[in-house]
């Protein structure tokens, strides 16, 4: 092939142009094959043979994409299972055993490997990875929280790790307000049930935050290594025109707590309040940062404690392992934005999306969407986040094709015209 090309080349007739068109029509049929190969590749629908395949899944985090625990609705009521391997499950909470998972608010990935939950006021229970446990087994401690300030349902939970010491921020509701709760510090002895009792024995339960300016909050997350940030939203009565009093209108709104533990109670260091919707994601980031993600619009807050708010709507969003950011739209929807730093893509589905997300989680290198369609059936569905750009992916092949060619080619004429500047220096 290069010694035609190169022949092509070297002659000084329509050869040449001749070449040089097919080279020209050649970039322009790969560019509208690449075109047509935009939309992003790794996408299917979840496989049948997951323990959770027929039912609604309400809730789930994941360890492994055949390991998480989840909380799913059943014919018999709202269950709560972990599986740790294909042929691993392990029920924590059964409907059809009289025990049913329908107070269950959060589920929580610790950085030992254990998960975090609440079934019942002042109570955490943390179900052990077999991993940390010397028979190999799902364990579970209950762990009963300090009432002398009162009893109070947790809604969220979230783990913040400086070296040994680990630290619990707690969204609780007490009556009909809720307020944020520390507790710390913990030992990394707690991974194991053997040793976890002897590893919180100092720890202590924060007093309830008092300044909550109101504000229902919903979820907290780790910023940085001394901070959080904490979500929710204020409800007011709005004295617009044609405004309904029996409807107040509801404003999200982000805060960054400091805690410095013990009983001390947490504070509000700043606070920011957008004008509709909910956040319904917080996405810590590798650095230490928190990306949250809501159904208006989104917010970037640094581990300084400042807000970028982004245009940039969803109903569900994940992390992956490289801080980049998936943001998913409602049903119909033919694109999802991936944020990454400063850059923001739009990938397009090659089909629409054909059910509302409920519950979503991702690991390796893989995301799972789990939802409903509209006629209820429940529907999973993957997507393979190291696809795009791959030499598998119909797009990653053309690609490589394409500067294949072109290198080749290139090379040929560099050559060519080489061989003759040689030569016309030798006469």
């Amino acid at each position: 092939m290069a010694n035609g090309w190169r022949g092509y080349l070297e002659e000084e007739s329509e050869f040449q142009w001749i070449a040089m068109a097919g080279f020209l029509v050649f970039i322009l049929l790969g560019a509208l094959a690449i075109q047509g190969t935009s939309n992003l590749p790794g996408v299917e629908v979840g496989p049948s043979d997951s323990s959770h395949a027929g039912n609604r899944v309400l809730d789930i985090e994941y360890s492994s994409s055949n390991a998480f625990t989840a909380k799913v609705l059943t014919e018999d009521g709202i269950d709560l299972y972990q599986q740790n391997g294909p042929m691993s499950v392990t029920k924590i909470m059964s409907a059809k055993d009289g025990l049913p998972a329908d107070n269950i608010n959060f589920i929580t990935s610790l950085e030992n490997g254990n998960t975090a939950i609440s079934p019942s006021k002042n109570t955490v229970q943390v179900i052990h990875s077999p991993d940390n446990e010397a028979n190999g087994a799902t364990t579970i401690t209950t762990l009963d929280l300090d009432q002398s300030n009162g009893n109070f349902t947790i809604m969220d939970l979230a783990e913040s790790v400086a070296g040994t010491q680990t630290s619990w921020m707690m969204v609780t509701m007490q009556g009909t307000s809720t307020s944020l709760r520390g507790l710390g510090s913990i030992s990394d002895a707690s991974a194991s049930s053997d040793t976890i009792g002897a590893s919180m024995a100092s720890s202590t339960l924060s007093m309830p935050m008092l300044n909550s300016a109101g504000a229902v909050w919903q979820q907290v997350v780790p910023l940085g290594s001394e901070q959080w940030v904490a979500s929710g939203y204020l409800s007011y009565t709005s004295t617009e025109a044609g405004a309904s009093p029996a409807a107040p209108k509801i404003v999200p709104t982000i805060a960054v707590i400091d805690w410095d533990g013990g009983l001390t109670a947490p504070i509000v260091a700043s606070m920011h309040t957008g004008e509709r919707g909910l956040y319904h994601s917080l996405l810590p980031l590798s650095d230490g940062a928190v990306f949250a993600a809501g159904d208006h619009g989104s917010t970037y807050v640094s581990t300084s404690g400042s807000m970028t708010h982004h245009n940039a709507p969803s109903i569900a969003a994940t992390v992956d392992d490289t801080d980049r950011v998936w943001l998913f739209g409602n049903v119909g929807s033919k694109t999802i934005l991936r944020y990454s730093g400063e850059q923001v893509d739009q990938l397009s589905l090659a089909e629409p999306l054909a059910f509302r997300i409920e519950s979503q989680g991702i690991a390796s290198e893989q995301i799972f969407l789990h939802g409903t369609d509209g006629q209820g059936e429940p529907q999973t569905l993957i997507i393979d986040i190291s696809a795009p750009g791959s030499i598998e992916s119909g797009r990653g092949f053309l690609n490589f094709l394409f500067l294949t060619v072109f290198s080749i080619v290139m090379g040929v004429m560099v050559w060519t015209a080489g061989s003759r500047l040689i030569n016309a220096r030798r006469f």
